[in-house]
């Protein structure tokens, strides 16, 4: 592939956490309109590598470069990358003081530096996109984890940013609200977002993603399109792996 249209290149990628070592020698790229799914056990460091991409946490060795740009440099702005590089939690993360109009506002203005009548006109276009438009008054606990999740992804693209991470988005659901979140996504995927996306959902990483990544050990053991990893597995471990999935 070209380097030309590369967002993010990750480039012996390493995270201690004292004398335990989670990330290990990780190297990949991001392109525009990538979907890139990263799988793998749970404790594999899928977690820990999109937290370092998104300065969540610090690496321990090794570079992020962001359009050429080492981001893991002190001096690098994080409230600003992050406007750049989102995230959406397993755990939602909204605020549950302000309404899902207000959640999806706070951010632009803060960081953003919109003004009110500007963050209210993206908030409430992105929550029409994600079918939450009804609720712009309610407050994060009297919603269902689905619509939680779904302003969640709202509130981070109104950041309008250019790539966006998910960390295990769907696992802090109930089975029938997975769908909601995973439909969203979908539809983002198909639109060009250039997303990377920790998550259990075979049946997402092998249909929507452009590239997938499986993790063991703190590793990446393998990668490449899905219909390779899924079709036709190299590593025993990846094997091993999706063989728990034979439904998928």
């Amino acid at each position: 592939m070209s380097t030309e249209n590369v967002i993010l290149e990750i480039s012996h990628l390493e995270k201690n956490f004292g004398s335990h070592v989670v990330l290990k020698d990780i190297n990949f790229q991001v392109h525009t309109g990538d979907v890139v799914s990263i799988i793998g056990a749970s404790g594999s460091g899928k977690s820990t590598m999109l937290r370092c991409i998104n300065l969540l946490e610090t690496p321990t060795g090794g570079s992020i470069l962001y359009h050429g740009e080492d981001i893991t440099n002190p001096r690098v702005d994080a409230p600003a990358y992050r406007a750049k590089v989102g995230m959406v939690f397993q755990n939602f993360n909204l605020f549950n003081n302000m309404t899902v109009l207000e959640n999806c506002m706070a951010g632009q203005i803060k960081v953003a530096k919109k003004s009110k009548a500007e963050a209210k006109e993206k908030a409430l276009q992105f929550l029409q996109k994600v079918g939450m438009s009804a609720y712009i008054n309610a407050k994060p606990r009297q919603l269902s984890g689905g619509q939680k999740q779904r302003v969640a992804i709202a509130r981070a693209l109104a950041m309008e940013p250019e790539v966006l991470l998910f960390d295990e988005p769907t696992s802090a659901l109930d089975p029938q609200m997975v769908g909601e979140v995973l439909e969203v996504m979908t539809a983002l995927a198909k639109e060009g977002l250039t997303m990377i996306v920790v998550t259990h959902e075979m049946a997402f990483a092998r249909d929507i993603s452009s590239h997938v990544i499986f993790m063991a050990d703190g590793l990446i053991k393998e990668e490449g399109s899905p219909k390779q990893i899924f079709g036709e597995p190299k590593e025993a471990e990846t094997k091993e792996f999706l063989s728990r999935f034979r439904n998928v």
